[in-house]
């Protein structure tokens, strides 16, 4: 988490669970919440041992609590059973664009960093290289057989090569993803800003931030609901 201030309202959630005996809850990453026009901070707050990583459950908060946005204080600290954030018919939560994309984009680089480092094997020397190619040539015979020596060198390499690039995307990923809730902090604040300045509630970037949420918990269903645009 960065230093965009997101954390002073974990906090403050954090401190009145541990009031409510809600030792096993975990606040999720703060939201934001329209209600009667007017604009709250949300959390949603989850049992701790629900995934809400994981694309192959369904999760919906226990519960969820609304953070004036002026005074920073609890209005509202709710319990899912006895009223509940959605109003009306649960929006459906739609993991398979995403990992359709996620797929979609692994594949691409993969084949991206492969192609680049296979071309480099095959097309680039070192300068002790380009001495012993202009001496030997660059073919060899082994077992009877003339082959190319960058050729022989590439399939010795091939399954290292698949599991690096394969370790490397994977790295990629997850940075991709991490930088989210940094565009996400700023996206938060500006709306917020917004709000306290001109009291006009930006419901597209709001609309925004529900779509980084639900990208973020997969597993987390109802956020839609909860941001309440």
């Amino acid at each position: 988490m960065n230093n965009l201030n997101l954390e002073k309202y974990l906090n403050i959630i954090n401190q009145e669970k541990e009031k409510m005996g809600l030792k096993n809850y975990i606040p999720l990453y703060p939201m934001l919440r329209v209600e009667d026009d007017k604009l709250y901070v949300g959390e949603m707050i989850t049992a701790e041992e629900d995934n809400v990583w994981s694309k192959d459950s369904d999760i919906k908060p226990e519960y969820w609590a609304l953070i004036d946005i002026y005074s920073n204080k609890i209005v509202e600290f709710n319990n899912t059973t006895d009223k509940d954030f959605v109003i009306g018919t649960l929006i459906k939560k739609n993991v398979d664009n995403k990992q359709q994309e996620l797929s979609k984009y692994t594949v691409e680089k993969t084949l991206q960093y492969r192609n680049y480092l296979i071309n480099d094997i095959k097309n680039e020397e070192l300068p002790l290289q380009k001495k012993l190619s202009n001496i030997l040539g660059y073919e060899i015979e082994i077992d009877g057989e003339v082959i190319n020596i960058n050729d022989y060198l590439l399939s010795n390499l091939e399954e290292d090569i698949k599991t690096k690039i394969n370790d490397l995307v994977d790295i990629l990923i997850q940075s991709k993803y991490g930088s989210i809730t940094f565009y996400y902090d700023n996206l938060f604040n500006q709306i917020i800003k917004e709000y306290k300045s001109i009291g006009i509630i930006n419901k597209e970037k709001v609309s925004l931030c529900a779509e980084i949420m639900n990208n973020y918990y997969d597993s987390v269903i109802g956020i839609d609901n909860f941001f309440n645009i």
